[in-house]
C-alpha cells in the first residue's frame, strides 16, 4: 500500500467509525502505524487533533444535509433536534458502504423500524403513532428511489387509448413500469408529503389504512393514492406480467364481480398509462 492511501485510509476510519474523536485518533494511529501529529501540522491556534474534528464535523454535516434532503418530511415531521438524533445515529450504525449519496438513506426505514420501543403500549401516546415516522420514511425513499430507476423515458408512446378501451382485452398485453413502487400504509401520507414539498402547511393525518402508488412519466414523479383494486392489480401485475389474471386478483381480493371492475379498469386504464403506471408493447 503507497503511503497516501496508507493516510487516506487513517483519516477515513478517524471519520466514519464510531466513538470518540481522541479514542478514533489514537485507534487509527496504532493500526495504520501513523502519528497524527506528523500527518496533520498542528499550528499556534489548533492542534493536529482539533483540525481533523474540524473536518470530521464538516463531513458529518454534509451527510446530516444528504438525508434531511432525502427526507424533508420525515424532518418537518420531527423537528431539526429529534430527526438529526436519529439521522446521526442512523450514520454511524449503518454507515453506507458504498460512494454513492444516493445510497446514504437507503436502510433508515428499517433503522427507525428497529429504534422503536419495545413496549409501545406503556407510553402515553397511541401506539401507532410509533409507526408514523417510519411509514413517512418508506414513501420518501420509495419517492427517491422511484426518481433515479429506470423508467419508461424513451419509450415509444402508444397511439390514443381512450378511444379504444372496448377492443383492448384480450389483444392487448399491459407490464408495470420498472420504477414503479407500491405502498400499503396505517396513514395516507401523500398530502402530508405533498404540502411539506410545495412550502404549505402539513397536517399530521390520522390513522387511515392507505394504499400509494409511487411512479415516474417524463422525468416527473407522481404519487397518488389510489382505490384497493387498483393497488391489488398494479402489485400482481408487477409480480407475474399477466394483466387478465391481475384483474381477476384483485376482483377476489376486494370482494367484487371480475365484470365489474373490468368496466371500471377501462377507464381507469388511460390514467395509469398517462401517469406512468403501466405501458403496453403493443401498437393501438
Amino acid at each position: 500500500m503507497s503511503e497516501l492511501a496508507n493516510i487516506q485510509r487513517w483519516l477515513t476510519s478517524i471519520i466514519i467509525k464510531p466513538g470518540t474523536l481522541g479514542e478514533k485518533i489514537r485507534l487509527a494511529d496504532q493500526f495504520y502505524h501513523l502519528n497524527n501529529e506528523k500527518v496533520i501540522r498542528p499550528s499556534i491556534r489548533s492542534s493536529a487533533g482539533e483540525k481533523i474534528g474540524i473536518y470530521a464535523g464538516g463531513y458529518v454535516l454534509r451527510l446530516m444535509d444528504c438525508m434531511t434532503a432525502e427526507y424533508p418530511a420525515l424532518h418537518h415531521l420531527l423537528g431539526e433536534e429529534l430527526f438529526g438524533t436519529f439521522a446521526k445515529a442512523y450514520l454511524v450504525r449503518m454507515p453506507s458502504g458504498t460512494p454513492d449519496l444516493y445510497d446514504l438513506g437507503k436502510n433508515f426505514p428499517e433503522f427507525l423500524k428497529a429504534a422503536q420501543p419495545e413496549n409501545r403500549g406503556t407510553h402515553n401516546v397511541d401506539p401507532s403513532m410509533f409507526d408514523l415516522p417510519v411509514e413517512l420514511a418508506k414513501l420518501e425513499r420509495a419517492i427517491s428511489e422511484v426518481s433515479r430507476d429506470k423508467g419508461l423515458e424513451g419509450r415509444s408512446e402508444s397511439n390514443a387509448v381512450e378511444n379504444q378501451m372496448l377492443y383492448l382485452f384480450g389483444t392487448v398485453s399491459f407490464h408495470a413500469s420498472p420504477c414503479l413502487q407500491l405502498l400499503h400504509l396505517e396513514f395516507p401520507l401523500v398530502d402530508f408529503v405533498q404540502a411539506v414539498q410545495q412550502g404549505r402547511e402539513a397536517k399530521v393525518p390520522d390513522k387511515k389504512e392507505s394504499f400509494i402508488v409511487v411512479s415516474r412519466k417524463n422525468y416527473i414523479v407522481h404519487v397518488h393514492e389510489i382505490e384497493p383494486w387498483q393497488w391489488h392489480f398494479l402489485t400482481h401485475l408487477k409480480a407475474t406480467g399477466n394483466y387478465l389474471e391481475s384483474a381477476e386478483f384483485a376482483a377476489q381480493k376486494c370482494g367484487l364481480e371480475k365484470s365489474s371492475l373490468m368496466a371500471d379498469m377501462m377507464l381507469w386504464i388511460p390514467v395509469a398509462i398517462n401517469l406512468g403506471y403501466i405501458y403496453t408493447d403493443n401498437p393501438i
